[in-house]
């Protein structure tokens, strides 16, 4: 048994409702076609604001339609002039004052869906206020996006659908601005958990090579499980080449890649073997049974990801990681019965 060696903080999400969310099971995941992934990864390397997701721990919210929301400038001031105003007010703390920013990243105009509004970043600094010398902290940040939606276009007027939220920050500044927002906007923000079902999806989506890319012999993934009825601290860590997974994807995964032009896509039955060869390989080479472990944690050089927090090292695990959770945030919270 090993120990948790990730550096990363302990669950410091907070849902804004109490109720919970089913969402249907997973049929199939999409990659797109190899030549519009390998164009999409070129121009996303180019982009400052997809860089500056890199290598920060992000805890993933859902979030349902926004509404009344205008994107001009002058309703963004308005906005963060309100947001600030309400933060100030819930964190109660007398000798600090904060400042906020609201901004669409227009810069982010190469998008996986033409009907991807921009992103929506949000800023919230705090700074003493008997010391002119101490710098301002950024105590939450935000980013609010769209990463491929599927969906009808909303026929509310105002409105806008960024069902992915990722953000940092404080605790009480993360829960204070949640319960804010979704008073603004009246919308709601809800915690974004990588279950189980969703890491086993999330290993073959994020090995699977595009023209010819290859990991190198030495790369790794870590998937650690939980033990029934012990302590989180003590868990089973089981380590397979990159490589080795890969050859197995393609044996299960056939023939979808010939094409310079195929579609990338994985079904669930082809998870489903996946997860077959890889239980039956942990049991004939280190005897261990893992029927009754939960898989709760995957490690991979360019990704760590647990519960609703992850890393992300690479763009284009980036961008496969968001398509992954943007469809997942979709089917928790912008189902027909929610949306009015």
């Amino acid at each position: 048994m090993e120990n948790n060696v990730e550096n990363i903080p302990p669950n410091t999400s907070q849902t804004i409702h109490t109720c919970t969310f089913q969402t249907r099971e997973r049929q199939r995941f999409s990659l797109g076609t190899t030549s519009v992934l390998a164009e999409n990864i070129e121009a996303v390397d180019t982009l400052q604001d997809i860089l500056e997701l890199l290598f920060k721990t992000w805890t993933v919210f859902g979030v349902s339609t926004l509404f009344n929301f205008y994107q001009e400038e002058v309703y963004l001031k308005q906005y963060a002039k309100r947001l600030r105003e309400e933060v100030a007010n819930s964190l109660t703390k007398e000798d600090v004052t904060y400042n906020t920013k609201f901004l669409v990243m227009e810069s982010i105009s190469l998008r996986p869906s033409p009907m991807d509004p921009p992103p929506l970043k949000i800023e919230v600094y705090a700074k003493r206020r008997d010391n002119e010398e101490s710098l301002k902290k950024c105590i939450y940040e935000g980013i609010f996006l769209s990463w491929r939606t599927t969906k009808n276009v909303l026929t509310t007027a105002n409105s806008v659908r960024l069902p992915l939220l990722l953000c940092r920050g404080t605790k009480s500044a993360m829960g204070s601005v949640h319960n804010i927002l979704s008073r603004m906007f009246d919308c709601m923000i809800i915690a974004l958990p990588i279950q189980e079902d969703d890491l086993i999806w999330l290993v073959p989506i994020v090995i699977t090579p595009i023209n010819e890319q290859q990991p190198k012999s030495t790369d790794e993934i870590h998937m650690e499980y939980k033990i029934p009825e012990l302590p989180n601290t003590d868990t089973i860590t089981i380590k397979f080449p990159i490589l080795d997974l890969i050859k197995i994807l393609k044996i299960i995964v056939k023939n979808q890649s010939d094409e310079a032009n195929a579609e990338i896509f994985l079904s669930l039955e082809h998870i489903e073997q996946f997860r077959d060869v890889l239980y039956s390989q942990i049991l004939d080479v280190a005897g261990l049974q893992l029927g009754f472990c939960t898989l709760y944690k995957i490690n991979h050089p360019a990704l760590t990801i647990m519960e609703n927090r992850m890393k992300v090292m690479k763009t284009d695990a980036m961008n496969r990681v968001l398509l992954y959770l943007n469809e997942k945030a979709l089917d928790t919270l912008h189902t027909l019965s929610l949306e009015l």
